[in-house]
């Protein structure tokens, strides 16, 4: 018969329940019964099967991130890794670890219905996603990062939509016509029907909107150009250089991930064009990172941390029965050096 906690409790003289604080909830005991316990468990050679403590508690003191993409796209955008150090900064504090999710053999809800934890965060989703529905089958907790706030659910995000109108109207007001946009690479592909970004139409909307306010014709946005472009460096770069080199490039450009503009920075250096006399560029973010570009971006300012941050909070308030509601974050302009007068 295998060691048990009741053998590590005779030695400590201390109760079973003593014992299975020690390994469960530490900060219920003296730091000295703590270390008496684990000193003992060691000489001995126990350790707790996390298996057995999982069906017993029915807790996996874990939860998940769904991400958007395979894990190996998701750690090239350094957008995701400032909002998993902000999940990161909340589990820490709570106690709990953090399971980086892709979709299942391509398929979302798969991943939903699999996972083995206490709660999930989800990134850019609908609010007509299937997800939704397959939470409720698991009576899952869940919290939405950056999907479009319906009221049905808990989500944290920004005013997509008005800030993305604002972002267009610079380019609009300094003359700008032929205008690429670098759109956020939907889901659908990593479902089994297709599901528009939440983040992606709300932005989408917003550039409509300035256009339509500007009293835009057809005409005049026959040269808007539309690109499904991968949040990574090494995936906008090559775009970026493919379009700059044709002579009819975009004189502007309006990315919606700064890594997407870091890969036309690099281009644009490459290919000698200057920014922002020969190419204008807006985004949205303001990475760290993004304060090292010359000449500075103008770009929508938003905490990619807050936001990690925040939706977790309001998880774990979830997974402990509390009510809690949809946030929204501060974001701004920043007003950079990145855009330019067109000269017609």
């Amino acid at each position: 018969m295998g060691i048990t906690i009741k053998d590590i409790a005779l030695k400590a003289g201390v109760s079973k329940t003593t014992v299975s604080f020690a390994f469960n909830n530490p900060d219920r005991i003296s730091a000295d019964t703590y270390e008496r316990i684990m000193t003992i468990a060691r000489e001995i050679g126990y350790s707790p099967d996390p298996i057995a403590r999982i069906l017993s508690n029915k807790k996996t003191k874990n939860i998940g991130i769904v991400l958007p993409q395979t894990i190996s796209v998701f750690f090239q955008n350094p957008y995701l890794g400032e909002l998993l150090r902000g999940i990161g900064s909340v589990c820490d504090q709570e106690g709990f670890a953090v399971s980086v999710l892709s979709p299942f053999k391509g398929i979302v809800t798969q991943t939903i219905l699999n996972a083995a934890v206490d709660g999930i965060l989800i990134m850019g989703i609908s609010k007509d996603s299937e997800v939704h529905t397959t939470f409720k089958q698991r009576t899952m907790p869940y919290v939405t990062i950056d999907a479009v706030d319906s009221g049905d659910f808990v989500n944290v995000g920004i005013k997509d939509e008005e800030l993305s109108e604002k972002l267009m109207d610079i380019l609009l007001d300094n003359g700008h016509r032929k205008i690429c946009f670098c759109l956020l690479q939907s889901i659908s592909s990593t479902l089994q029907k297709a599901d528009t970004s939440g983040t992606r139409e709300a932005r989408l909307h917003g550039i409509f909107q300035s256009a339509k306010q500007h009293c835009l014709s057809e005409d005049e946005m026959k040269d808007f150009l539309y690109i499904n472009t991968p949040a990574t460096l090494s995936d906008s770069y090559d775009i970026a250089l493919s379009l700059l080199k044709k002579k009819d490039r975009p004189s502007a450009v309006f990315c919606m991930a700064d890594v997407q503009a870091y890969g036309f920075y690099r281009a644009a250096r490459e290919l000698s064009l200057s920014i922002p006399e020969d190419l204008s560029i807006v985004s949205f973010d303001d990475l760290p990172l993004t304060e090292t570009l010359t000449p500075g971006l103008t770009c929508v300012h938003q905490s990619a941390y807050e936001k990690g941050r925040m939706a977790t909070k309001l998880l774990f308030k979830m997974i402990a029965g509390q009510h809690c509601e949809s946030a929204v974050l501060d974001a701004h302009i920043t007003h950079r050096h990145s855009v330019a007068k067109l000269n017609k």
